[in-house]
């Protein structure tokens, strides 16, 4: 899912239109967030469809809801997959996730060489935007090492919104601050002390995950080459440590393949808590709120909460979330563990793609 680190008030918008919003606002949420290839490309898209240009011709109308449905990534998305097919050596050139280098003609070049991919263009603007931030792994890896703290040191990990999956292999991944070595100390996926403010007071042995599992509405199987081509093409290109990453998450995907459900958030995890539970169930979820509904939302609380009602201490049930709080993320846990009431936790803020992870206990 898109994540903007910001919310703008739309209502200041309601006259324009919405696609012209879409495209100006996106441009401001990439630059906030590191992508100036991308903040240009949509500033200048805007501009080109306000002139009723060809970006015009081809957005204009295309959703009732285009923030919300992503529009413009939908459009970046496919034509970034163009290029990772090798479908047109044009603009490749303006893109570093294939080794070139955004030129002054960058958006002339797209506006023009679109009309070369019109078919391609039309069916990857009706399918919905899907990533897998890697990084946000960092925040697994760090709550399995404070789990420990609490005498939880087996889980079962179950995720929404998971996506292709990539987050379920967290303890795949390595991360390091100091004398804090946290997941698989030889993996090409690597997050070192730059990604936290200071070393998080946990201790240096994380919990064992013994089941994984994952459900999304509209899941990406990276063992299919198209879907993993997708998945790619939504990682701004100019960010090329992030490309890298998921790459390298896919192809530990594709040898650990983690099982992933098609199915609503609310009643695959009412299905998966009536399992019977031998040790902790951590339940897990980013930048994914937002996107439920309040009908999934709702349903999903009391799933979680007569589930919890169940938990004993030697079964836990961890609620653990990393959703959207003004510039950054904000990371919260609820455990039950026979107690009447949960435990609650805030621990810690970090930022949209996991980096800059600032642990408040």
């Amino acid at each position: 899912m898109p994540s903007p680190p910001f919310s703008p008030d739309l209502t200041l918008f309601e006259e324009q239109d919405q696609v012209l919003v879409s495209l100006q606002v996106q441009a401001k949420s990439c630059e906030a967030m590191g992508s100036h290839m991308y903040a240009r490309l949509f500033r200048d898209l805007a501009v080109d469809y306000a002139d009723n240009g060809r970006t015009y011709a081809l957005l204009a109308g295309r959703s009732q809801r285009p923030i919300h449905d992503a529009l413009p990534l939908r459009l970046a998305g496919a034509l970034h997959r163009i290029v990772l097919h090798g479908r047109d050596e044009r603009l490749a050139r303006h893109y570093p996730s294939v080794g070139g280098k955004p030129g002054e003609d960058f958006t002339a070049d797209v506006i023009a060489y679109m009309r070369d991919h019109l078919d391609e263009i039309d069916i990857a603007l009706t399918q919905q935007v899907q990533t897998n931030e890697v990084g946000r792994s960092v925040v697994h890896l760090t709550l399995l090492h404070w789990l420990t703290s609490l005498g939880i040191h087996d889980i079962d990990l179950l995720e929404i919104g998971t996506s292709a999956g990539l987050n379920l292999n967290c303890d795949r991944y390595y991360a390091c601050s100091h004398q804090l070595r946290m997941g698989d100390a030889q993996s090409p996926i690597r997050m070192m002390g730059d990604w936290f403010t200071h070393t998080p007071t946990v201790p240096l042995t994380g919990a064992r995950i013994h089941r994984r599992r994952g459900t999304d509405v509209s899941p990406v199987d990276v063992t299919d080459h198209d879907d993993a081509m997708r998945l790619l093409s939504f990682v701004w290109p100019d960010q090329k440590d992030r490309f890298a990453r998921t790459k390298a998450a896919i192809e530990i995907a594709q040898q650990y393949r983690p099982i992933i459900d098609h199915q609503s958030a609310d009643t695959w995890v009412r299905d998966q808590l009536e399992r019977p539970r031998e040790h902790a169930t951590m339940i897990f979820h980013s930048i994914v709120w937002q996107y439920l509904g309040t009908h999934i939302q709702r349903n999903l609380t009391q799933a979680i909460t007569a589930a919890g009602q169940h938990a004993t201490p030697s079964s836990p049930l961890v609620w653990a979330r990393m959703e959207p709080d003004g510039p950054h993320a904000d990371v919260q846990v609820d455990i039950w563990n026979g107690q009447d009431e949960p435990q609650h936790f805030r621990v810690a803020e970090v930022g949209y793609h996991g980096y800059g992870l600032k642990w408040l206990l």
